[in-house]
């Protein structure tokens, strides 16, 4: 870059010593508030749900392996074609350009494929509305330092806006976000750059812009701070969110066998200061999808994963009533030989009088799904605990009881 594109830019240090060059800025304005009305102000711009908002970034945070590059593709999917599928709600049909930075562009072709198939696309769903940007075949780079390793440059910013606005894109997807720059990604002024470059080409465009980004070792789902690197990205962003698989514990919970747990992902907000965030986890599961491209040499094809929406089993769903009565009625009862059933699996004779033991017996529950089910009875007070005395060590022990005032229906 030129020394009088330079001299053009003001420049302004940060306190790392940093020197970030700030283009075409704009003389410091400082005016009266408007203090409109409510009604009188345009609502926000949402794109998609409440994840994507044009003029701002938002920021997925996954390890890799999980499956942030199908559901990338199913969102951006869903906004080209107007349609949400996977789940959330499109506000508006755009155009969507996806940035994807580390694979060639065949293996995108087999992944929107994939996409495609498994949700019943055609072209015509998607033609002229989605665009490609392969970083095999040229690197971008909005954000980089200099010869003089302290002043940021932003080298493909002004063609990346010129790119957007020509073909109308109103959501970029960059995955990876680390792919999209070169400066530090343990700094916070250097990711700060970095991510303020990509949100000044939102706002400059109107589009919506979604940084995937990778985990950093023992990441939990809707942690905020789980990000790679510097927590500076997260914090520019005004909406974040994690992908992550399904856990054991979760997969005994929700009745998933551990050969397929790997498959089932969740999305969890870890950052929603413009929207609530969200009452619970939204679920997907991958499918691998045969792309039917077999070849003499290849002759069982390719199948590539892509994301669906899945929705867990209700527990509750399936049990009626009368089903919940009944199996009230046999915790009422107790096992046998004057003994009462308890809330717990823990402690003195939990584990053959722990009232779930009726559920999993009438209802072919696992143990963790009984043992929401007791939870919720005790905390809406269907059973209540309580004591008896033990027939046989005569000692007065815990148990349930069941209040007939709280029983259903």
């Amino acid at each position: 870059m030129s020394d009088s594109v330079f001299h053009a830019w003001d420049r302004m240090r940060v306190p790392s010593g940093l020197r970030v060059v700030a283009e075409n800025e704009k003389p410091l304005e400082i005016r009266p508030a408007r203090l409109r009305a409510g009604p009188d102000i345009e609502p926000r711009e949402w794109l998609y749900g409440t994840l994507l908002i044009s003029r701002y970034i938002s920021v997925l945070v996954s390890p890799g392996g999980v499956g942030k590059t199908a559901w990338s593709l199913a969102v951006g999917c869903s906004v080209a074609c107007g349609k949400g599928l996977v789940g959330d709600y499109v506000h508006r049909q755009e155009n969507v350009l996806f940035c994807f930075l580390e694979d060639p562009e065949d293996e995108f072709d087999r992944r929107i494929a994939a996409c495609m198939i498994r949700h019943r696309l055609d072209e015509e769903d998607l033609a002229g509305r989605v665009f490609h940007l392969n970083g095999r075949d040229r690197r971008i780079v909005v954000a980089a330092l200099d010869g003089d390793g302290m002043t940021v440059c932003y080298p493909d910013k002004p063609a990346l806006i010129n790119a957007i606005r020509a073909r109308k894109i109103g959501l970029v997807v960059v995955d990876p976000f680390v792919n999209s720059h070169e400066l530090d990604e343990n700094s916070n002024p250097h990711i700060n750059a970095a991510a303020r470059a990509w949100a000044e080409i939102a706002n400059e465009t109107g589009c919506a812009v979604l940084l995937v980004h990778h985990t950093r070792k023992g990441a939990v789902a809707g942690d905020a701070d789980s990000g790679r690197g510097a927590i500076a990205l997260v914090n520019a962003a005004r909406s974040a969110f994690t992908l992550t698989a399904m856990s054991e514990d979760e997969a005994k919970e929700l009745g998933v066998s551990d050969d397929v747990r790997r498959l089932h992902i969740r999305l969890d907000d870890a950052k929603a200061n413009l929207a609530p965030p969200s009452a619970k986890a939204r679920w997907y599961r991958l499918a691998s999808i045969a792309l039917g491209n077999a070849r003499p040499d290849y002759p069982n094809g390719d199948n590539v994963q892509a994301i669906e929406k899945w929705e867990p089993p209700d527990i509750w769903r399936d049990l009626s009533v009368a089903d919940c009565n009944a199996a009230l009625d046999a915790i009422a009862e107790g096992p046998g030989g004057g003994r009462r059933y308890t809330a717990s699996r823990a402690g003195q004779g939990g584990g053959a009088r722990w009232a779930g033991r009726v559920l999993t017996r009438m209802f072919c529950l696992n143990d963790e799904q009984a043992a929401r089910i007791i939870k919720t009875w005790v905390r809406n007070g269907v059973l209540e605990e309580g004591t008896y005395t033990d027939p046989d060590t005569r000692k007065s022990v815990s148990c349930v009881l069941v209040n007939n005032s709280r029983r259903p229906g």
